[in-house]
């Protein structure tokens, strides 16, 4: 078999381990002296990790500045105001600290930290040419692999968008997953994001755009997922859960950076902002209709993920296996009470062109193996409208 040529590009330093956040100071200390720090709301600071990581950047003579007013959903003026912060204050160096929304907003401070245009200019698809300021990735969460993806989706409230900015110049200088924020993540929390990271990971190993280097980490990130998300949840204090689906959301991270997705998170986005559900329980609940309708295009290599998650003998049919591995997200989905958000994703009539036309147009959907087209996705919108 011919290996077709491939580009693969990630983080040039990735730290992993329980009581790795010790490390944030001394990391940042190589990095720069003045660090704006970009976190949500409450978690950082209700969980008390956010005293310990000032304490560790001061103690390494880092001075901080903190800017904790990123929402759930990340929006461009989440970014403007970040990067006013930063100039304002003269910062050398970004820090995210946080879920997949912190992430993004941070990765996007950093790369526009020193150019003359807005956010709103390079989410219309201006090419950014170059790197901004140095940027370190902390995930509290294991789910969107946002710590090391080139790209960060943000919302246009405006014209009701939710899309990607790209660049490889977004990739995080350094990053560090320290599992053990997880034992502080509701079980809400962790079961949405962890069923992101799961889509993600199958999204990627059956994408066109998959290589043998990828899909190695795909399988290996479905099998941590769908072995230990459920565990996860119930036992928060559980280290071994923790650990293994902080390790399957990191693994699909590098792969969908650089295999793409697929129709799930093409559908994701328009559904996400009409219906006001988190990204993740999105992704959660359209998976199954997803692999569904790929069947015909991959059925084979879901049957293949099947096996080596364990949920089917090497003797199983490739039929048998492909719906032992439906039936298992279908009951992750139950037993995480995801299943029932079901009917408030359903979207009105009249908003049907516009999401056909948003699905249509993503990139993730063009990396579907199953070719995508419209009456594809009104029959999916029919399908979600009799759940």
């Amino acid at each position: 078999m011919k290996v077709k040529d491939f580009t693969f590009n990630t983080s040039p330093v990735i730290s992993f381990g329980a009581g790795k956040i010790s490390e944030a100071g001394k990391t940042a200390s190589k990095l720069g002296s003045k660090a704006l720090l970009i976190t949500g709301k409450s978690f950082l600071r209700e969980s008390g990790l956010l005293d310990k990581i000032l304490n560790d950047f001061y103690e390494n003579d880092i001075k901080v500045v903190l800017f904790d007013d990123v929402p759930p959903e990340p929006l461009l003026i989440n970014v403007a105001k970040a990067v006013d912060v930063c100039s304002k204050n003269e910062c050398n160096l970004i820090v995210g600290v946080g879920g997949g929304s912190v992430l993004d907003v941070a990765k996007t401070a950093a790369v526009l930290a020193d150019k003359q245009d807005s956010v709103d200019v390079y989410f219309s698809g201006k090419h950014i040419e170059s790197k901004g300021l140095p940027y370190i990735a902390i995930p509290t969460t294991a789910g969107t692999g946002s710590e090391v993806t080139p790209n960060a989706v943000l919302i246009d409230t405006d014209a009701s968008v939710k899309a990607s900015i790209r660049s490889e110049y977004m990739i995080a200088d350094s990053v560090i997953i320290d599992p053990e924020f997880l034992i502080k993540l509701p079980p809400r929390i962790k079961a949405y994001s962890g069923m992101d990271a799961l889509t993600q990971a199958i999204e990627s190993y059956i994408s066109i755009g998959a290589f043998p280097l990828t899909e190695s980490l795909s399988l290996g990130a479905a099998s941590l997922l769908i072995n230990n998300l459920q565990s996860a949840c119930r036992n928060s204090n559980e280290m071994t859960f923790n650990a293994n689906i902080a390790l399957g959301s990191l693994m699909g991270g590098i792969a969908f950076a650089n295999a793409k997705l697929g129709l799930v998170h093409g559908l994701a986005h328009p559904l996400g902002i009409l219906s006001g559900l988190p990204h993740g329980l999105v992704c959660g609940l359209l998976l199954p209709v997803a692999i569904e309708f790929n069947a015909p295009a991959a059925g084979k290599k879901l049957a293949n993920l099947s096996r080596y998650a364990g949920l089917s003998h090497i003797n199983d049919s490739d039929d048998q296996a492909y719906n032992n591995l439906l039936c298992k997200i279908r009951t992750m989905n139950d037993d995480m009470e995801l299943s029932m958000h079901k009917k408030k994703l359903i979207p009105e009539k009249s908003k049907w062109d516009n999401i056909v036309s948003q699905t249509l147009a993503s990139g993730s959907t063009k990396s579907n193996p199953r070719k995508v087209m419209e009456n594809d996705i009104t029959n999916i919108l029919e399908i979600i409208t009799n759940w």
